[in-house]
């Protein structure tokens, strides 16, 4: 009896002692293991959106479960989701990590946009251990659903501007009025901010220093139209007046305390991503008071 019971001991102690050692081995497993997370945005001011001029995205990689002191690659490419297929040359980074958990970062270029619509790019990344992305893959950033890593390069985007008068008409009188600009934009990003901006020039491209703008304007669809309402003082009787009217990044410009528009300094290029500036389209011209041909000489 005493020695089946040391028996059943043993085997007790011999199976807690595998149980504990798969434990152990699991946790080390655990311990090692590397997680990858990315953050893609566009390195001249910080948000996921491009200009149909394209640019550079900028992937910081944070990591953990690395080896202190080893040398690791990153190697980043864009996935395109219209067309399902891999975009350029691959770009790769090699550092050197100071503890097992930190950041790195990864840049690639985001070539333009020649096409009618707005592309989606989503910044795939693999990570090698050693100098060169070759060998085993430590860890990866492939999900095509992943938000952080998803870019959106705009196509081009356009306004088209027509000016009335409050009641649908083509003049206003000599004391001036109300001039409606009614701005039709195309291809715009929902949810981005934009600003409008217009000013009033002469047929003969004089501005007046009437100045009209949406300070911001956040579309909630990809076209559609807004209103600019500008004020058109007395002493004008006898010429017309058209609305100049650009879209711009909210971001990159500011509308002063009377009414123009100005850059702000160090903003990235372009400022204005599209415009409607002709002075001899008649669907933009409004007749103040009598034309001066038709008055009487003094």
């Amino acid at each position: 009896m005493k020695r089946n019971a040391l028996s059943r001991l043993s085997s007790l102690s011999a199976l807690g002692l595998a149980l504990s050692a798969t434990l152990l081995a699991g946790a080390a497993l655990a311990q090692g293991s590397v997680t990858l997370q990315g953050l893609a945005l566009d390195t001249a001011d910080n948000n996921r959106f491009f200009t149909r001029l394209g640019g550079t995205v900028g992937n910081t990689l944070s990591y953990t479960g690395l080896s202190a002191g080893e040398t690791y690659t990153a190697s980043g490419q864009l996935y395109n989701l219209t067309t399902k297929s891999l975009v350029g040359q691959a770009v790769t980074t090699s550092f050197t990590p100071r503890a097992s958990s930190g950041t790195a970062q990864l840049a690639l270029p985001v070539p333009q946009n020649r096409t009618a619509f707005n592309i989606e790019y989503v910044v795939v990344v693999k990570l090698y251990k050693g100098e060169t992305a070759t060998g085993n893959v430590v860890a990866k950033l492939d999900d095509l659903a992943n938000p952080a890593q998803t870019i959106q390069l705009h196509a081009i985007q356009s306004i088209q501007v027509t000016a009335t008068t409050p009641d649908g008409g083509r003049s206003l009188p000599g004391h001036g009025g109300k001039l409606i600009a009614k701005v039709n934009y195309a291809n715009m990003v929902e949810g981005y901010p934009y600003t409008i901006w217009g000013q009033l020039l002469t047929t003969s491209g004089q501005a007046i220093g009437v100045f009209a703008s949406i300070a911001e304007c956040v579309p909630e669809t990809k076209a559609g139209s807004v209103s600019l309402e500008f004020d058109v003082p007395a002493g004008y009787e006898g010429i017309s007046l058209v609305p100049a009217i650009g879209l711009f990044h909210k971001k990159r410009v500011e509308i002063g305390k009377d009414g123009n528009l100005a850059w702000i300094p160090g903003s990235p290029m372009p400022v204005m991503i599209a415009s409607d500036m002709s002075v001899d389209a008649p669907e933009q011209t409004i007749a103040i008071g009598v034309p001066f041909a038709d008055q009487p000489a003094r």
